[in-house]
This record gives C-alpha cells, sequence and structure tokens, in this order.
C-alpha cells in the first residue's frame, strides 16, 4: 500500500510541475511586447474528465471570431442530424395549353447551401441542376412559358446583421444568406494589373456574368505577391458597387470574391437565361417574388442538397461565413421562424442543455464577422467537452483543421506542421483585426485528449507571432500531458 501511495504522489508532484512550468511560460507569453496590454482568455480542459489543465481569465467576455462556428456547427449536427438534407423544389402555376404555360415558374429556396456549390462535396454543379429542371419542364409539356421564372426566397429571413461593417459588405465572405443560395453566393471579379505598381487595375469582367452590375473603379496596383487587398462596396440588392484598394501586379489577371448582389433574383435569372439557351423561352422578365401557396401550383423537381454534414466540413474548415449564417437560419426554422434571433436561441439552448454558461453569451451572427459577438473562453472548451461524447463527435472532429489541411484556407493549415502537432491537432481559428482565437482538441502524448480554447483580443503583435505563441502552447501541452 505505501508503495502504490507514494508511486501515485509522484505522479501528482510531477503533473503539479507541470502545470506549474506551463503556468509560468503563459504568464511570461502574457507580458511579451504586443501582448501584455491585450485582453487574453485561455482555457484548457481533459475532454473525458472535464479536469482543469491550464487556464488564463477563462470567463473574461471576449470577441471570438470564427471560432463561433463550432457553435451553429455542433448545434446543427446536434437538432438536425448529419444526414439532414434541404431540398429546393420547382413548381408551375397556371395552366398549360399546347406547349404554353399561362403561368409562372417558380424556383422555391429551402435554404439549401450545396445548391451549384463548387466547394461542398456531393453538391452538382449548376448546369447539371438546370438541366434536371429544364428537363422536368420539358416533360411536363411545357414548350413556351407565357410568364416568367420567379425566386422565392421566403423560407426564412434573408439579410444580413446589422453589426457587419461596411467594409466587409459587398464582399463574399459577407453574403446575404438567402433561402435560395446558388454558386456559393459569390461571383469573381478579374481585374487586369497595371505595368506600374500604384497604377489603376482595370476591371475585366464577372464570372459568372451578372446582368446590370456596373462598377465605379478606384482598385489600385500593389507590388508582386502582396495579394489580395481589394474591398467591393455595395448594399445588398444594390447592383452600382464601388472597388477600392490594391491587387498585386506582376500577372495578367487577378480575381477577387464579391457577393452576388441579390441572389434570389440571380438563380432566377440564370435559369431563364438557361432555359432560353435550351429552347424554353419566357415572355416576361425573371423576378423575385413568392411562389402562390395552396392547390394552384404543382411540383415539377425537387433537388436534394447535399447532407448537413458536408455543409458543417466547409464550414469549419473554410471558415465560410455564409455556410454558418443559413445554417443559424435552418435552426430558427425549427423553431416556426427563419430570424437569425430564432436561430441564436437555439443554439444557446443547445449550449445550456450541455453544461455551458450561456448568461452573459452575446450573439449577434452565427460566423463570428460581428464585433458585438461576446463569448468566454471557456463556453468553447465546455461545449467541445460535451460534443466529446457525441454520437456526431466524429463528423465534428473530422471539419475541423488539421496541420497541413489541403481542405482548409488561410493561417491555421500551416500552425503546427512539421511537429508532433500534425497527427494529434484538430482545430478551428478566428481572425478579425486585433482578435485572434483558436479552439478545438489535442490528443497528448500520452493519449489523453484535451480540449482548448484561447482567444486573444486588441493585441499589436504580429499575427504570425501570435500563431507561433500558440503552435508552442500546443507543443507545450501535448508533452507535458
Amino acid at each position: 500500500m505505501k508503495t502504490c501511495l507514494t508511486a501515485a504522489f509522484l505522479i501528482l508532484s510531477q503533473c503539479a510541475l507541470n502545470a506549474g512550468q506551463l503556468d509560468n511560460k503563459t504568464r511570461g507569453m502574457a507580458a511579451a511586447p504586443g501582448i501584455k496590454n491585450a485582453a487574453w482568455g485561455l482555457s484548457v480542459k481533459d475532454a473525458a474528465t472535464g479536469m482543469v489543465i491550464l487556464e488564463r481569465d477563462p470567463r473574461r467576455n471576449l470577441v471570438p471570431a470564427s471560432i463561433l462556428k463550432v457553435f451553429v456547427t455542433a448545434a446543427a449536427l446536434d437538432r438536425l442530424g448529419p444526414e439532414r438534407s434541404f431540398p429546393t423544389r420547382l413548381y408551375y402555376d397556371g395552366t398549360i395549353s399546347n406547349g404554353f404555360l399561362n403561368g409562372n415558374v417558380y424556383i422555391k429556396g429551402g435554404g439549401d447551401p450545396s445548391l451549384g456549390s463548387q466547394l461542398v462535396k456531393g453538391a452538382a454543379p449548376l448546369d447539371e441542376v438546370f438541366k434536371a429542371w429544364t428537363e422536368a419542364i420539358r416533360k411536363a409539356g411545357i414548350n413556351v412559358i407565357n410568364g416568367a421564372v420567379v425566386g422565392d426566397e421566403s423560407a426564412f429571413e434573408s439579410v444580413q446583421p446589422g453589426s457587419w461593417a461596411w467594409e466587409d459588405i459587398g464582399n463574399y465572405y459577407a453574403a446575404q444568406p438567402s433561402a435560395l443560395t446558388v454558386n456559393d453566393g459569390l461571383y469573381k471579379l478579374y481585374f487586369k494589373p497595371s505595368e506600374k505598381e500604384g497604377g489603376e487595375a482595370a476591371v475585366l469582367r464577372t464570372e459568372p456574368y451578372i446582368d446590370g452590375l456596373k462598377f465605379e473603379n478606384h482598385m489600385k496596383t500593389g507590388p508582386a505577391g502582396s495579394g489580395d487587398n481589394g474591398y467591393i462596396f455595395a448594399f445588398p440588392g444594390q447592383y452600382q458597387a464601388v472597388l477600392r484598394g490594391s491587387i498585386p501586379g506582376g500577372a495578367a489577371e487577378f480575381a477577387i470574391k464579391g457577393a452576388l448582389p441579390d441572389p434570389a433574383f440571380f438563380a432566377a435569372q440564370s435559369f431563364s437565361y438557361y432555359l432560353a439557351k435550351a429552347g424554353v423561352n419566357s415572355n416576361k422578365k425573371p423576378y423575385k417574388g413568392l411562389a402562390p401557396a395552396g392547390p394552384g401550383t404543382v411540383l415539377l423537381a425537387e433537388t436534394a442538397s447535399a447532407p448537413l454534414k458536408n455543409t458543417v466540413r466547409v464550414t469549419n474548415k473554410r471558415s465560410f461565413n455564409l455556410y454558418a449564417e443559413l445554417l443559424l437560419r435552418q435552426l430558427g426554422v425549427g423553431r416556426g421562424a427563419g430570424a437569425p434571433a430564432a436561430g441564436n436561441a437555439v443554439v444557446k439552448a443547445y449550449l445550456a442543455e450541455n453544461g455551458v454558461d450561456v448568461g452573459e453569451m452575446k450573439l449577434e451572427d452565427a460566423c463570428g464577422l460581428s464585433h458585438r459577438d461576446t463569448v468566454k473562453a471557456e463556453n468553447f472548451t465546455d461545449m467541445l467537452r460535451a460534443v466529446y461524447k457525441k454520437k456526431y463527435y466524429s463528423e465534428f472532429y473530422d471539419s475541423l483543421v488539421y496541420p497541413g489541411d489541403p481542405d482548409a484556407t488561410g493561417h491555421v493549415r500551416n500552425l503546427g506542421r512539421g511537429t508532433a502537432l500534425e497527427n494529434n491537432l484538430r482545430l478551428k481559428s478566428g481572425s478579425l483585426n486585433g482578435v485572434r482565437s483558436y479552439t478545438g482538441y489535442l490528443k497528448t502524448k500520452k493519449a489523453r485528449v484535451l480540449a482548448f480554447t484561447s482567444i486573444i483580443n486588441n493585441y499589436s503583435a504580429a499575427p504570425a507571432a501570435i500563431d507561433k505563441m500558440h503552435e508552442e502552447l500546443l507543443l507545450d501541452l501535448y508533452n507535458g500531458n
């Protein structure tokens, strides 16, 4: 018995030593230039037992940035299920006589993020979707539409949060979360860089083509390799956009991504053009409106989305804001309304049921683009601990980024690359001006699984230095536990 007690004491002493060393190291990091005046919340717990491994101000209210997406993706997997599909339906009203439809064709969106997506596994290209819809129209005996193609996005509230920054609106990462979203809600805008640095970058084209979209161009040419520093300024529904910032020189052309001005109208317009090329003409211009309710409409086709788990994977790996916002509204539909507030009520209820303190939590959106979101680091860690024991843990875990992940984008792909973290780390990161955040799972050298979260606000250090600091901290956690 004495030998067992001695061994146990030695193990506990070693754990305490490791914890003390980590605490000291964390204090040193917090006192470093560029960080010492920042607000830093840190929470690390054993995923299985809940034992606190390391923490620093874990209950401080902070702006979380894009790690907020793990709340809505976990809640969606829980409430809707990994295999859930969201249908888009094609209807007509009126009568068909001698090949003429005396009525309209309606595309009723069901909030499918993957409709015509180039990112979601299992999503059919938009041309394939349109081809299937065209065949359904012809099978119904329709050769001419004495009416219009109408886009219906009424399944839920399709507006951006008012707290999003003006410089974000108009760019793809602040796309309108329409219930009738196609092509990932974006278009590419191509420029021809000037031969001289500081010269005007000329607008070449958009892909896909957007009828009526005009640009007031103030875009400049930056140094070669300077990257995308261009912004598109436009309100939703506005077809006159202002271009400012710079794109890199040295290439024949360079593209940035913009948000579709009116997603539902674009879907109707694109399908109307497709039908015309296929020989099915409409006598009226496409528009956005409501499909009539009741027995007066006839279902022509139904297009199922890719499984929810595939959308969750892209949402977390690529930090895709639009998908997070669409999932939030799907959760709101489950409460009888598709408003963001209804979705956030579902998210908070899910978190509270799983031991997360939501008393001071403020959620303005689902993607973390708003600076008015405030959450505690411990909130994320506690949710991760709960998910660790859920049946959908594998789908959630697989949606997180690992070092060198080819499906991920941005700085987070390189965090831990070439180190022991490569096969043992899964995380979601976030970044806004002055905000850097990380949350996820770490399998340690001793095969423990840790749930961790770190959120830093108002730092002045280089973002790459913040990443490096966290890589070092995660390596210490890996080796010491």
